[in-house]
């Protein structure tokens, strides 16, 4: 279906092209939380700090990675705007100059990553053992930053495109190589040798190298390659240098600030127990998995929006987030049930230790009352960023996190004394706020006169 039917097309086809073009993202974005997820199951295994330690040093990887993988937002949605505006053959040199700016920065945030893996866990935990194991995680995970957030962009491209089935292929074969080689490489299997939390950045290391190299070969494709010009030569263009940072250092700012919330979400964690923040890693990695429903329908609607707008469908654009809204808000209520009614059968899985699956057990079912109130603000942060409103969306992550998750966690946490309980209470008040904000933007309506 055009981009330019949308604006007139029945609702339910506007539903159902929506739900195919995001359940191969969805997919894709499931088997790449499904790599810390695997990690977070097999290294329960290993004990208590071992978990804590690995999921502090994943958000710090991730704070790293998403800051520079932000840029596929610009790639996204200015490869959108332009083959939904005919103009197809400039996809290429989107492509190209993106890839050469995350290069650039990844090669120096990588050398960091080698040379200071223990600075951000000694900031972000008191515990000793956990810095240790933190740290050797953190520095082999970012050897395959490179590969990682190049995988990304040129999966973004393709999402722009509308082929979201290559993103979900090349992504499921990633995760089975992941699960492979953890299952090798922290128990040493097969003769290699027990590398314990080494061994599970290890793996995810070369399962992102695979999946950078699988994903390129994919554009390399003649086909592929003579319509929209991917990685041909003079591909990188100084006049698109601009607006791909335009457009991308808001994503860039706000993925890193909310990876960055996190950590510090994990400190005020780390003032409570060690206990509590092997608790709540476990419950943030459940949380997630499911979120990725919302966040593939978010990608498709940004896709959408951006298309429209470059057909000058303002109506399309329109219905475009209104159907997102509902296609998310479905899929995250039926998420959340298992969260609700079974929150032990979930939290065994990864932890074998009793206080951890008492610590976790309540803020798994918190986290699953307010699962629709996340699809809310992940549908229309779409939208917005499909139009180019990143600036906007990139204040009301800042202006919450700041001024409403932190503050709060920090006096029901530790103030008042309510532990991980209090920090969750949080949480939950920070998902209403945001998901509030994020509505009044949608349905003021200035994101459609947005030019790019």
């Amino acid at each position: 279906m055009s981009a330019e039917s949308l604006g007139t097309t029945a609702w339910t086809r506007l539903l159902a092209l929506m739900a195919r073009m995001a359940s191969p993202v969805i997919l894709a974005s499931l088997t790449q939380t499904l790599m810390g997820l695997v990690d977070t199951l097999m290294i329960g295994r290993l004990g208590t700090a071992a978990i804590a330690a690995v999921g502090v040093a994943t958000l710090l990887f991730s704070t790293l990675a998403t800051g520079l993988r932000s840029l596929d937002v610009a790639v996204q949605v200015i490869t959108a705007r332009r083959d939904g505006a005919g103009r197809g053959a400039e996809v290429g040199a989107v492509l190209g100059t993106g890839l050469a700016l995350v290069l650039a920065a990844g090669a120096a945030a990588t050398l960091a990553c080698w040379r200071w893996p223990a600075l951000g866990m000694r900031l972000v935990s008191p515990d000793p053992e956990v810095v240790a194991l933190g740290a050797a995680y953190f520095q082999v995970r970012g050897l395959g930053l490179l590969p990682f957030v190049c995988y990304f962009l040129v999966r973004a491209c393709f999402d722009g495109l509308g082929q979201t089935r290559i993103g979900m292929l090349t992504g499921v074969g990633m995760n089975v190589l992941n699960v492979v080689l953890n299952w090798v490489l922290i128990f040493g299997h097969f003769g290699a040798p027990a590398l314990g939390v080494r061994g599970a950045a290890l793996a995810s290391v070369l399962a992102s190298a695979a999946a950078a190299v699988a994903i390129l070969a994919v554009a390399l494709r003649p086909a592929l390659h003579r319509r929209y010009r991917l990685l041909a030569r003079g591909s990188v263009r100084r006049d698109l240098i601009l607006p791909l940072l335009r457009i991308g250092w808001p994503p860039a700012l706000q993925a890193t600030g909310l990876i960055g919330g996190l950590v510090l979400f994990t400190m005020i964690l780390g003032q409570v127990s060690t206990v509590a923040v092997a608790a709540g890693n476990i419950v943030l990695r459940i949380a997630a998995l499911t979120l990725m429903a919302a966040v593939g329908v978010g990608v498709v609607v940004q896709t959408l929006v951006s298309r429209s707008l470059g057909a000058r469908d303002l109506r399309g654009a329109w219905r475009s987030g209104l159907a997102g809204l509902v296609l998310a808000g479905g899929l995250m209520a039926a998420v959340g049930l298992p969260m609700l009614l079974w929150p032990d059968a979930l939290l065994a899985t990864f932890a074998v230790e009793p206080p951890v699956l008492a610590a976790g057990r309540q803020i798994l079912r918190l986290t699953a009352l307010v699962q629709v109130t996340a699809a809310v603000s992940l549908a229309f942060a779409g939208a917005l960023r499909g139009a180019g409103a990143m600036q906007r969306v990139l204040l009301v992550d800042l202006a919450t996190g700041v001024l409403c998750l932190l503050p709060l966690a920090w006096l029901f946490a530790v103030t008042v004394g309510g532990g991980l309980l209090g920090a969750w209470w949080a949480l939950v008040a920070w998902l209403l706020v945001h998901a509030a904000w994020m509505t009044r933007l949608f349905f003021a309506k200035r994101w459609l006169s947005i030019r790019i």
